[in-house]
């Protein structure tokens, strides 16, 4: 009897491990994090924007309409003029909750909150806003991936902080208008170590 007993409990405990890590290697290869055990703190270069989504239908509609190369391009494009280009600017986001976005021609200090996979943050001179995404995870590091709306009113107040949003309209609304029937997309940073 206490033999059926203890092998009841081992088959339950391999049971109990294999769908926890059988979860944990479809988390690695869909690029789904929990995020709570991902520590965003230290210096991190921007890679470029991160476009992702919460169902394969929206990576499906943007890439029926516009094709996200061209969305990621032409965002790219406008983020450059800030000086938030890949490998020439870095998130540096301290133990104490403050972060810095240098760039080759600003730097927007701020404040980070972190909560499982949900990162907050709170940009506070420079320009004056809130981004609040969600981290996944990548082999070279991570992407934070936020509402698009509000991430192309980000891009919107770094160019005009920097003094280019002007000569960049008709590109934003290029991309708006190539994203507006686009649901569940969001738009961030891509970050390496």
């Amino acid at each position: 009897m206490m033999l059926v007993a203890s092998v009841a409990s081992a088959q339950s405990w391999l049971d109990s491990f294999l769908k926890i890590a059988t979860e944990k290697v479809g988390d690695v290869l869909t690029g789904k994090s929990s995020g709570t055990a991902f520590d965003i703190k230290g210096s991190w270069k921007y890679q470029g924007v991160a476009i992702g989504a919460s169902s394969d239908n929206a990576l499906a509609s943007i890439a029926a309409s516009a094709g996200s190369g061209t969305v990621e391009n032409k965002l790219n494009e406008l983020l450059a003029k800030a000086g938030i280009k890949a490998g020439a600017a870095t998130f540096n986001f301290k133990d104490d909750g403050s972060f810095t976005l240098l760039t080759g021609k600003i730097n927007i200090p701020g404040t980070w909150t972190k909560e499982g996979d949900k990162l907050t943050l709170n940009f506070a001179k420079v320009i004056t806003f809130k981004l609040v995404g969600t981290i996944k995870t990548t082999t070279e590091g991570c992407q934070i991936l936020f509402d698009t709306g509000k991430f192309l009113d980000f891009v919107k107040k770094v160019l005009d902080a920097v003094g280019k949003l002007a000569g960049s309209n008709a590109t934003l609304s290029t991309v708006q208008q190539a994203l507006a029937n686009v649901n569940e997309l969001k738009l961030g940073f891509k970050l390496s170590k």
